[in-house]
C-alpha cells in the first residue's frame, strides 16, 4: 500500500492513499501528515522534496539560505522518521562534491551533506540514495538559472562562463556534458568494466529496489549502470569544509 502527500487537492494516481493539502513551506506540514490518520505501521518512508537557493557557488551560501533549505528538505523528514519509526527512512542526495556541482548547487550543497552525515552516523535509521545527474525539470531549471546569472554577471563565476563559451554549446547542453564527463572520470573505479552512460529512471528504480530489498549500507550510489555502497562520508573539498558551520547542530536531535 502506497501513501503519498501532495500540496494539491487531487489524488495522485499511482498511490493507494493521497494526503492532500500538504505544503512543506508550512511549519505544520509534518503534523498534518501525522494527524491524517493514515500513517500507522509504516514500513518504509521515502522523502524526495528538495528546495534551496541554487545557481550560486557553494561557498556563496549563507546561514539563512541553508536554514531555509533544511526546513523544507530535511527537518520534516527527521521529525517524521522519529514519530513514524519505519523500518527504513530513505532520502535522496547527489554527487555534490564534484566541482561542476559545487559551482552551482549553492545552499543545497550543505543540505545534502547534512543528510549524508546523519545517515553515516545512524544507518539503522536513515539511508541515502545518491543519484547521478539525470534529465529532469529541476536540473533544467538549475541550468537556466545559472545561465541567467552568468549572463547578468560573468565575473561572478568567470571560470564557468569562460569554459561554457569556449565549448561553443548552448548552456544546458554544456552543463549536462560537463557533469557527465566529471562523473565518469571521478567514479570510473566503480564501473566493474561496464561502460559509462548517464543516469536513467530505470537505474534509479534499481537503486530503490536495492534499498527496499534490505541493503544495510548508509549510502547507495547510483551512477548510470554503476552501483556501489558506502558507509563513510566522501572527501569534502575546502569550499565545503570552510563553511561546514552552516550546518546546524540541532538536526540529530530531531531524529533521536
Amino acid at each position: 500500500e502506497i501513501i503519498t502527500t501532495t500540496s494539491r487537492d487531487n489524488k495522485v494516481d499511482v498511490a493507494d492513499i493521497t494526503i492532500t493539502g500538504i505544503s512543506l513551506t508550512e511549519d505544520s506540514a509534518d503534523e498534518k501528515i501525522l494527524g491524517s490518520g493514515h500513517c500507522r505501521d509504516i514500513d518504509y518512508m521515502i522523502y524526495i522534496p528538495a528546495r534551496g537557493q541554487v545557481g550560486i557557488k557553494a561557498e556563496e551560501a549563507t546561514r539563512d539560505m541553508v536554514e531555509e533549505s533544511l526546513n523544507y528538505s530535511f527537518r520534516p523528514f527527521l521529525r517524521l522518521a522519529k514519530e513514524l519509526k519505519p523500518r527504513k527512512s530513505i532520502c535522496l542526495s547527489g554527487f555534490i562534491t564534484m566541482r561542476p556541482l559545487m559551482q552551482v548547487y549553492g545552499a543545497m550543497t550543505f543540505t545534502k551533506i547534512a543528510m549524508e552525515q546523519i545517515a553515516v552516523k545512524h544507518p539503522d535509521k536513515v539511508q541515502i540514495i545518491r543519484i547521478g545527474m539525470f534529465h529532469s525539470n529541476s536540473v533544467r531549471g538549475i541550468a537556466l538559472l545559472v545561465q541567467k546569472n552568468l549572463m547578468r554577471n560573468r565575473n561572478a563565476n568567470a571560470e564557468l562562463f569562460d569554459a561554457w563559451k569556449a565549448s561553443g554549446k548552448k548552456f544546458p547542453e554544456y552543463f549536462y556534458a560537463k557533469n557527465y564527463k566529471v562523473e565518469e572520470d571521478a567514479y570510473k573505479q566503480h564501473s566493474g568494466g561496464v561502460p559509462f552512460r548517464p543516469t536513467e529512471p530505470e537505474d534509479i528504480k534499481n537503486a530503490f529496489r536495492r534499498a527496499l530489498l534490505g541493503e544495510k549500507a548508509a549510502i547507495i550510489n547510483c551512477l548510470g549502470p554503476w552501483q556501489w555502497v558506502e558507509n563513510e562520508m566522501p572527501y569534502l573539498p575546502e569550499e565545503i569544509t570552510s563553511n561546514i558551520h552552516l550546518i546546524p547542530a540541532d538536526l540529530e536531535g530531531l531524529l533521536l
